[in-house]
């Protein structure tokens, strides 16, 4: 069931926590801090002031933290506002470096560890098939911001954008995310140690549930904001 509060984040988080709250409610949060490049220690700080120090607004940095702690959550689109969508657009930008410098070569190096455990064959195959899935994720995520992201940036010339460019299907990174799944828990060799098996997949799962989370962003919460914006110009 789709969650909507009477404010724009989860009921759970407030401005007023302390980073450590908010991460200790949901761990997977320490990928949202990691991205955005959050200074740490967290020690006492609560969200507002993190927020103020970096430069964030603290509600929108909440329904960012709400959309990835529930997949479920959706934001208010009334309780949005027009000056988010630059904040959105560089999370996103930020998403994009954070898969393509951190988390895609994360889960390759893990790859590697259990390819060497595995005959030639079988280790040329996953390889072939993991390096097209990388290219294609991030040339996914180049088309993204030259059409996508560039028309958010760009005010002046929105009035006349077709926000059908929103509906760029993300349903094929979905399925290789779980065809290499497959590949790894079905087809490597028994040689291959169970230990690293299990953390290749648990990092291909978390990969793909995060990129899950991207693209829900760019749906429930950069497309309703063009469109307000869109709505107000007119």
């Amino acid at each position: 069931m789709t969650k909507r509060n009477k404010t724009p984040y989860l009921a759970t988080f407030s401005p007023e926590m302390t980073l450590f709250e908010l991460v200790e409610l949901s761990p997977s949060l320490l990928g949202v801090l990691s991205r955005l490049n959050v200074r740490l220690p967290f020690g006492d700080v609560t969200v507002a002031e993190m927020c103020e120090r970096e430069g964030y607004d603290a509600t929108l940095f909440l329904v960012i933290c709400s959309m990835h702690a529930d997949s479920s959550f959706r934001p208010s689109a009334d309780l949005l506002t027009t000056d988010m969508l630059a904040g959105v657009t560089a999370y996103l930008r930020a998403s994009h470096r954070y898969y393509a410098e951190y988390m895609l070569p994360h889960t390759e190096a893990h790859l590697d560890r259990i390819l060497a455990h595995c005959d030639t064959l079988s280790q040329s195959a996953l390889h072939s098939f993991y390096n097209n899935y990388s290219r294609y994720i991030v040339a996914h995520f180049e088309e993204e911001e030259r059409s996508i992201f560039a028309l958010s940036e760009n005010p002046d010339s929105v009035t006349s954008a077709d926000c059908s460019i929103f509906d760029m299907p993300h349903a094929e990174i979905d399925d290789c995310s779980n065809d290499i799944a497959s590949l790894v828990f079905k087809n490597l060799p028994e040689s291959a140690p169970t230990p690293l098996r299990c953390a290749l997949l648990d990092h291909i799962y978390a990969l793909r549930d995060d990129l899950r989370r991207h693209s829900d962003i760019e749906a429930y919460l950069l497309r309703p904001l063009v469109e307000k914006l869109i709505a107000q110009k007119r």
